[in-house]
């Protein structure tokens, strides 16, 4: 009996399902909300597509994000959803300039703030970038007592007509290495 339960304990802990989160916050620009896509190419006049922004939680959770979008000038960024989990931050303008979001609850897996209708008018190689909305860098607030600011690994940009720009500075590739593992 005491078998059964030790096998029972070992296959919880080592079930897909049980993960240890990273050190560090994360977030990544994807063209579907399965984050598997991270290039869009030109298809002919005013090709649609979506802007998916998704986080990757610290170990301490996510509370809340704020941060902009910088578009190329070959993208007309239309339409923005926020996540129905979330809300806006004071401050922000309807999601728009900056983009923030706010959960009720603490995130802690993978989840998306806000996605996004664009169109794409040309075949120019560009890049969609998440950028701060202050000097200082992204802001993005972890879940323990306070609230307190965390720092962000970007992990990638999102690519037009070229393929995947994936961040390479050193922390950055740790970052993404250690969601493989």
């Amino acid at each position: 009996m005491n078998k059964v339960l030790l096998l029972c304990a070992f296959l919880v802990a080592t079930s897909s399902g049980a993960h240890a989160l990273p050190s560090e916050l994360s977030v990544g620009l994807y063209a579907d909300g399965a984050r598997s896509v991270m290039s869009v190419y030109y298809g002919g006049p005013f090709t649609q597509f979506e802007i998916w922004v998704w986080w990757l939680p610290s170990e301490r959770g996510l509370h809340s994000t704020m941060f902009y979008l910088a578009y190329p000038s070959n993208v007309t960024a239309q339409t923005i959803t926020l996540n129905p989990s979330a809300q806006f931050l004071f401050g922000c303008n309807d999601g728009y300039e900056p983009m923030c979001a706010t959960f009720i609850d603490c995130q802690l897996d993978w989840v998306w703030t806000h996605h996004q209708t664009c169109f794409l008018t040309d075949a120019q190689p560009s890049v969609i970038e998440i950028g701060p909305p202050v000097v200082n860098g992204l802001e993005a607030r972890n879940c323990e007592l306070g609230y307190p600011e965390e720092p962000v690994t970007i992990l990638n940009k999102l690519a037009m007509n070229q393929g995947a720009v994936i961040a390479v500075e050193p922390e950055t590739w740790s970052a993404i290495k250690r969601l493989f593992r």
